[in-house]
């Protein structure tokens, strides 16, 4: 263990990219949640347009659109959840001849040389991205089940009033949204697992590759063209 320790040493700049990865992964979700309400970001206006489309759910005898088109999100999740568990497996597989992957990736010419020990880790960080969307996949399906249930729950509008109606919608509306958000941070481990690989191409690289996903991420939740348009669909909607 030791030996193993004192093989990594060797490598501050490898480990402040390192670092930089860690506290993206880590703080990207929650900044985005810092400035959801005053960027106006998608999943900010989302959570509000989920909302409205509960609100509606409640108004309505027959729900059945709505837990179909719930459903289709389950099917994506759970698409996306074998793919993650298929990747992983790989890259398990991967370590299991760890020697001859390190002799064919150091060959190419974008790659650098690394330690035994250092390649390891650099195999292992996109490994453990991989198993967290995976868990991050299956949350999100079982949210969504419960989602189901509660539309299939909710009272028809003669039987409530409508602040007992607005009250379920509101509940139904959370649920789906912690669902919906278990999804995305699902879907951002590709985007990060990505930026992990390119480790391979040295420390430099990596940081760069970060600081890309990242401005990416950011700039589809606020300047791209369709959070633009939910923008301006969300203002019809509701007042926020």
């Amino acid at each position: 263990m030791i030996d193993y320790v004192a093989a990594l040493a060797p490598a501050p700049l490898d480990w402040i990219a390192a670092g930089l990865f860690v506290a993206a992964w880590f703080g990207y979700e929650p900044f985005l949640g810092l400035i959801g309400r005053r960027y106006r970001t998608i999943n900010f206006l989302m959570k509000l347009v989920r909302r409205h489309w509960m609100e509606n759910m409640a108004r309505r005898d027959m729900r059945v659109a709505d837990a179909a088109m719930m459903g289709h999100v389950m099917h994506s999740a759970a698409f996306f959840a074998s793919t993650t568990v298929l990747i992983s497996a790989a890259l398990v597989g991967a370590l299991a001849s760890i020697d001859s992957m390190q002799a064919t990736v150091e060959a190419l010419d974008f790659a650098t040389r690394s330690t035994r020990a250092l390649f390891e880790v650099k195999v292992l960080l996109p490994l453990g991205v991989f198993t967290s969307g995976f868990f991050r996949f299956s949350w999100a399906i079982r949210q969504f089940n419960y989602a189901i249930a509660l539309i299939g729950a909710t009272p028809s509008p003669q039987q409530v009033d409508s602040d007992e109606a607005e009250t379920l919608a509101a509940l139904t509306a959370e649920v789906l949204s912690q669902a919906a958000q278990a999804f995305n941070s699902g879907v951002r481990t590709y985007y990060f697992a990505l930026a992990a690989l390119f480790w391979f191409g040295g420390p430099l690289a990596f940081m760069v590759a970060t600081v890309f996903v990242i401005g990416i991420l950011l700039r589809r939740q606020i300047f791209s063209r369709t959070a633009i348009a939910i923008r301006n669909e969300a203002r019809k909607l509701t007042r926020y």
